[in-house]
């Protein structure tokens, strides 16, 4: 809890002067507020009370009082509306570079991590948690502690000045309050703890439903899926009535009934002093008297509430730390030039657990320009040899050479900048088509966009349009059909000339027409690359200079097309399998 505390206390550093003349004016607005209950004391003791026995009302003294009296209220509101102001204004700052922190930490992550947490959960601790430390933490938390500390101080202060002994025996509720305290923060902390869990959850239901709607929908899933919502949300509510019970009875019921025999006692103590001579008591003096442990139990109270804001605030802080305190992948800083692309496996191992390994001493070399087809049935390995080759994942024994030199030993950045890879589920960006295609890249210009587009044989996808490239996209690219996805990510692909070419499964969701046209285009496009394709479509493969045939993480079979036909094993099968189906 504390690290949690020093952590978010720690981006006050960069505000200081902000943070230091908030507090200030947080003490100068308690400290006018305070002298009020002295000048009511004076209205009626100087003014009303004598005005009552003589019939003479000091009309001037009342108006200087009174306009004193308003002007410090004026002033000290004023105080308190720029202190909060400025610490809103912090607490934006703050809460910005937060965010843009945790993204860029998101980007150094490895994809490992993303395979094992829901994006719900990850979009909740950027957006959710981090604007409950900008509304809570920064502004409420922050400021009600300061100015409630303040004012309880100032009040004991104001008391003691009045009567000594009534301030000392105040004193003894400052054990009463640290109990009070403490039963509120134990009990708060849980049910905190557990809300922010449920918002997580809710969260990341609320994504898979919108990721996978149509899947729900046609597979008539959306009672079950409603009724686990509503099940979570449920448990969320029932924790919530819980808290706003505490609240309740805690927070406000008990800090009413301490006010309410504080005040009782206050006014017995005073009129024993006033009956035994020991205080000439005034109504001006009995009046500061009660408005001072009014003013004392509203910061308490306020406090106690507060802590529902630390509560929350830690609980968020802590979810927001743990992703900022993820590994993240090693950041070599040297940068690798890959100018002719040759690839190389060296008895490369590798699972996705330590308990489980998916891939068994693969070994095999891609001379430059070569094209080598990966294929077996589903869980095979071949999807994993790409992803060690991207460095997506790292191998657990053995190397990966480029141009003969291990890839551990570069920049993962520099080494992706000379690949490119068109995936099976291809995915498009909100933006535009040409945007998809250059990524934001500035040296990529339109025409180079048109013409990587005309190379995958996607004239008339952009014929269509008046808008031409320039289209727009909406999320996902969901406007388009598979087919016309895989050219644009095709295209996307081809634009930034990589030397090394991966196509995972690039034909599975395209039809017969769209497939010849980029079989044709790959013919060209392939020369001077190393290409690797994945594809359970064994006719588009035909052409490739080495074929691995892998069965359980490991390489079984190698060769041209002709040869492993000849042989006769498993690719042989394969093959016959798939002719056989075209043929029906």
């Amino acid at each position: 809890m504390f690290k949690t505390i020093k952590r978010l206390l720690s981006y006050l550093k960069a505000h200081k002067l902000i943070f230091g003349v908030s507090v200030l004016l947080l003490i100068l607005a308690s400290g006018l507020e305070l002298i009020s209950p002295l000048i009511a004391k004076r209205m009626i003791d100087n003014v009303m009370t004598p005005a009552f026995d003589t019939g003479n009302l000091p009309v001037m003294l009342l108006i200087q009082l009174l306009a004193f009296y308003l002007l410090l209220n004026i002033v000290g509101s004023l105080f308190r509306y720029v202190s909060i102001l400025q610490l809103r204004k912090m607490a934006n700052q703050i809460v910005k570079k937060m965010r843009d922190q945790l993204f860029s930490r998101l980007h150094q992550l490895p994809v490992a991590y993303f395979d094992t947490l829901p994006a719900g959960k990850i979009v909740a601790r950027i957006t959710n948690d981090t604007e409950v430390l900008r509304s809570s933490f920064y502004v409420s938390v922050i400021s009600n502690l300061l100015s409630n500390v303040i004012q309880i101080i100032g009040v004991y202060i104001a008391i003691f000045l009045l009567d000594s002994r009534l301030g000392a025996a105040l004193l003894t509720l400052l054990p009463v309050l640290v109990l009070w305290q403490h039963f509120y923060t134990k009990k708060a902390a849980k049910y905190n703890l557990a809300m922010r869990e449920y918002i997580s959850q809710i969260s990341g239901q609320l994504n898979e439903f919108v990721q996978g709607v149509a899947v729900i929908q046609a597979f008539q899933k959306e009672k079950q899926l409603l009724k686990e919502f509503r099940q979570t949300v449920t448990k969320w509510f029932n924790v919530g009535k819980k808290a706003l019970l505490l609240d309740a009875g805690a927070a406000w019921g008990l800090g009413t009934f301490l006010r309410n025999i504080t005040i009782l006692l206050v006014i017995t103590t005073l009129a024993s002093f006033f009956l035994n001579g020991q205080l000439a008591i005034s109504a001006g003096l009995l009046y500061a008297f009660i408005d001072y442990i009014n003013r004392l139990f509203d910061p308490i109270e306020g406090m106690v509430q507060t802590v529902a804001g630390v509560q929350q605030s830690l609980a968020a802080g802590t979810r927001i730390f743990e992703l900022a305190d993820e590994k993240i992948e090693s950041q070599e800083e040297n940068e690798i030039q890959i100018k002719k692309g040759a690839v190389a496996f060296k008895d490369v191992s590798f699972g996705y657990t330590k308990t489980q390994r998916v891939l068994h001493h693969i070994d095999f070399t891609a001379a430059p320009g070569e094209t080598v087809a990966l294929v077996g049935h589903t869980g095979s390995g071949k999807s994993s040899i790409l992803n060690l080759l991207f460095r997506f994942y790292e191998p657990d024994s053995g190397g990966i050479l480029i141009d003969g030199k291990k890839i551990a030993d570069y920049s993962r950045q520099s080494l992706r900048r000379f690949m490119a890879i068109v995936m099976q589920d291809p995915y498009l960006f909100s933006g535009t088509i040409a945007s998809n295609i250059h990524m934001g890249d500035k040296s990529i210009s339109d025409e180079m966009v048109l013409a990587a587009l005309k190379q995958v044989g996607a004239q008339d996808l952009i014929a269509r349009y008046p808008d031409g490239i320039h289209h727009l996209v909406v999320e996902k690219g969901q406007a388009f059909s598979s087919g016309e996805r895989q050219l644009i990510s095709f295209a996307r692909a081809l634009v930034f000339n990589p030397k090394i070419l991966i196509l995972d499964e690039a034909t599975s969701h395209v039809d017969t027409q769209t497939e010849a046209i980029i079989q044709k285009a790959m013919e060209v496009l392939q020369k001077g690359r190393t290409t690797f394709i994945i594809a359970h479509r064994l006719s588009t493969i035909k052409e490739a200079d080495e074929i691995l045939v892998l069965d359980q993480g490991r390489i079984v079979e190698r060769g041209s097309h002709d040869t492993l036909v000849k042989q006769e094993g498993i690719y042989y099968q394969m093959y016959q399998m798939q002719a056989a189906q075209l043929s029906t």
